[in-house]
């Protein structure tokens, strides 16, 4: 099914809104890449053209880590106040 027709399944059953998880991050990914453009193919943009940008929310739960050495980290790293629990 598209974003789209799984939006509508959601609509039908009576939401008033969809949650956008990961995919929100790939999108945002891809606009960047693209140079701050938007193309159309996201989910998001999607569900917004048929829907309303009203109808699409973006949830998004970080998940912590905690590296000896941001520097080294495989991953984007922010300094933390406290030192983690590992």
């Amino acid at each position: 099914l598209s974003p789209v027709e799984v939006a509508a399944v959601y609509f039908r059953s009576g939401a008033d809104k969809v949650s956008i998880g990961s995919d929100a991050v790939r999108a945002a990914l891809a606009y960047y890449e693209r140079g701050e453009r938007c193309e159309g193919d996201t989910s998001i943009e999607q569900i917004s053209e048929v829907y309303g940008a009203q109808a699409v929310v973006v949830s998004i739960d970080p998940r912590r880590q905690y590296a000896a050495d941001g520097e080294e980290a495989p991953f984007a790293t922010a300094e933390a106040s406290r030192v983690g629990p590992n």
